[in-house]
Parts: structure tokens; sequence; C-alpha cells
């Protein structure tokens, strides 16, 4: 199987949301233009999503209408549901609640998301969440700044070289991770390394708020990060939902990541043996 990266992703996601991210000459009131030439910079996504967010759902309060633009988004994104009667009644039953100019910002939220996230690697949703109060105002939540996360992610690259030559993959976990921000900044060191995260990094991340776990999942998904996200409670280890991002299965890590295992188990066995001679 042919290795699929975070480039690869992107231009899926452009695919589903609408063909290619908006220029910024769309200014609000005058529409919005498709196309492939220009870049749009992580700071104009990112008002114009909340520009566009505000003038969604105005019926609605806010977190219902950010939680529910995020589960249309990740359900788009989950390859193993996907168009499954489930799936598709659930969205339904979302997109009931809104105008069809409701859905069509909605679309347009999804592209520029696609755009923030491919003009830079960075916490989107969770800034964005932070930005909206909507963790004051409702869940009393608070995302950790992504400078913050680089910083931790930082320390947890000494010696990955001898890692990634030695098993090929190397795994990240987060117990409590909010919108994978660590994840994120995880992957984005990887890449300043010359390493492809895409092919070596795994991660694994749980959070017992489904729309936190959301946000991950999405953020992930399209970033080309082959991660595992867990909707539950790490403490009581009651679990309601597993995901896999579309790169797991792309990039075959199912298999990868059993290899890996057993060779790690191998390795462990050989070790005792050693020791009890």
């Amino acid at each position: 199987m042919s290795q699929l990266n975070f480039v690869d992703v992107f231009d899926m996601a452009r695919e589903s949301a609408g063909g290619c991210c908006v220029t910024q000459d769309a200014q609000a009131g005058n529409g919005y233009f498709p196309s492939v030439h220009r870049l749009m910079s992580a700071q104009y996504s990112r008002s114009r999503f909340i520009s566009v967010f505000r003038s969604t759902g105005c019926h609605l309060r806010r977190w219902e209408v950010f939680s529910d633009f995020l589960a249309l988004a990740a359900s788009e994104l989950d390859m193993a549901r996907i168009r499954t009667p489930e799936s598709m009644a659930h969205c339904r039953k979302i997109c009931d609640r809104y105008t069809t100019a409701d859905i069509e910002n909605m679309n347009e939220m999804f592209s520029l998301m696609v755009c923030a996230l491919e003009a830079k690697f960075h916490d989107f949703l969770g800034a964005i969440f932070m930005e909206l109060e909507l963790g004051d105002n409702f869940r009393g939540q608070y995302f950790t700044p992504y400078s913050v996360q680089c910083l931790m992610a930082r320390l947890l690259m000494p010696g990955i070289q001898d890692t990634i030559r030695r098993e090929g993959i190397v795994t990240v976990s987060d117990p409590a991770s909010g919108a994978a921000g660590m994840l994120i900044a995880y992957a984005e060191c990887l890449l300043e390394a010359d390493i492809n995260p895409s092919w070596h990094m795994f991660g694994s991340c749980i959070d017992i708020d489904p729309v936190a776990a959301d946000m991950a999942f999405i953020q992930l998904s399209l970033l080309g990060i082959a991660a595992e996200v867990v909707t539950g409670n790490t403490l009581t280890m009651q679990f309601n939902r597993v995901r896999y991002t579309p790169v797991y299965y792309f990039n075959d890590f199912e298999k990868r990541l059993t290899d890996l295992n057993r060779h790690r188990v191998m390795l462990a066995f050989m070790r005792g043996l050693s020791d009890a001679a």
C-alpha cells in the first residue's frame, strides 16, 4: 500500500468540502468562490470562520450550533461509519434544525477549517472554542494554548530518531486530549525533524466530552495523523466510542501496530530468557 501523507488528506478534504478552499477575495456579503490558486492565511480563515459561524443557526444557542457542525464534519471523516443508515439518519436529524442557508454556511465553515489547518499546524478548533467562550459559558472547559502544547511536545522529542529506526512507529497518548492539540504539536515537531508523521506516528487520545472528541477526531483526520480517538472516561475506563482517522486505514496502521506489538513481545521474551540464564 502506498503511503499517504497530510498533503493527500487535504486534497481529499477539499473535494468533500466542495472542491477547494475559498479565496481572500471573498468578503462578507459578496459570496465566496472556490480557488486552488491562493491559500488563505490561518488568521483570515479563523476570522471568516467566526463571522460565518455567528450568522448560522441564529435561532439556536451557540453551543448547539458548534456541536452540530462538529458532528456533521466528523461523520464525513469517519470511514468506518460514513454513509451507514445510522450515520445518515443522525445527520438528517441535525440538518432538519437548520435552513438551507445555514447548511451552506456550515459547508463554508468546513472549507475554512481545511484552509486554516493546511496553512499551518495548530489547534484551530480549540482556539475557536476559547475565542467564542463556549467553555466558559456552557461547560467550564479550558483548552491549553498551542504554544504550551508545543513546549510539551518538544520535551518528548529526544531519542525519537532512534525509536523510528528501531520500531518504525512512535506512539503518543493523551488521556485527556481535548481537541488533540498536543498530538498535533508533536506531529509538527516530527515534520521539523524531517519525519513524516502520517507514516511514522500513531496517536491515541481520550476525552470524556463527545464534543471535544469530535474536535480531536476532525483535526487529526484533516492533518493526516493516524490515531484512535476514544470518547470515554480515562479514570473509570468506561468508553463509549472508538474512531480511527482515515490515515490509520490508508497507511495500514492496524497491521503495522500488530506487527510492532509482536516484535515487542518477542524482545521481552528473549530478554527474559537472557536474564534467566
